[in-house]
């Protein structure tokens, strides 16, 4: 079953191309800092200032997509937490047949069909390999690490900065995928986007141990 660990990552990849580009942010009466999804077997929750954006958000029985923004800006209040950095992160779950370390032994695999044309395809915003390139793949411990360019723009014509990474990783049984990219007009270096990201994976995974 890695093989479907792997099909449902790259599926995840492709949905997340599709739902980044979220509209504008609309102020919520209440701004979650968590998810509980999958029938409540995984919970999704980001670094300190970051909340649910529940309007750019879904969960059902087809998986799970979660956008997390400013909680300052999402509950339209000064006094809420605001993140350190103007990132946009998201969180997606999909069901998966393999274990952590199966899903773990698969990332060679997973790693050369990134790099194929097909790969880069389901990477791209717009669909199209030719606007992805691949800068790394890091293999570390049960989570891949993915870093790359996307020139394409988004959805509703966004730009989003090109350079951005995403993590893939077993939890409860879900294949999860976090992003963690940034706007051109608020940009972010490489090593920044890294550093979140490893705190965004460290957060999923703290609050779903016991």
């Amino acid at each position: 079953m890695w093989r479907d660990g792997l099909r449902g990552g790259v599926r995840l990849l492709a949905v997340l191309g599709l739902m980044l580009a979220a509209g504008p942010v609309a102020a919520q009466s209440s701004a979650p800092t968590s998810a509980v999804v999958a029938d409540g077997e995984l919970t999704l929750a980001a670094p300190r200032g970051f909340c649910v954006d529940k309007g750019a958000s879904r969960s059902d029985g087809e998986g799970s997509f979660i956008l997390f923004g400013s909680c300052a800006a999402l509950a339209n209040s000064t006094s809420a937490a605001r993140p350190k950095l103007p990132a946009i992160l998201t969180a997606s779950a999909l069901p998966g047949a393999a274990t952590a370390a199966e899903f773990a032994a698969s990332f060679p695999s997973m790693a050369k069909f990134l790099s194929s044309d097909t790969g880069r395809a389901a990477l791209s915003r717009s669909g199209k390999a030719r606007t992805v390139r691949i800068r790394q793949i890091i293999a570390m411990k049960d989570v891949l690490y993915l870093n790359a360019t996307d020139t394409s723009k988004g959805e509703h014509g966004e730009q989003f900065e090109p350079d951005y990474w995403r993590a893939l990783f077993i939890v409860n049984g879900q294949i999860v995928t976090l992003s963690v990219l940034a706007l051109d007009d608020m940009p972010l270096t490489s090593d920044a986007k890294r550093a979140l990201l490893e705190k965004f994976v460290a957060k999923v995974k703290s609050v779903n141990r016991g």
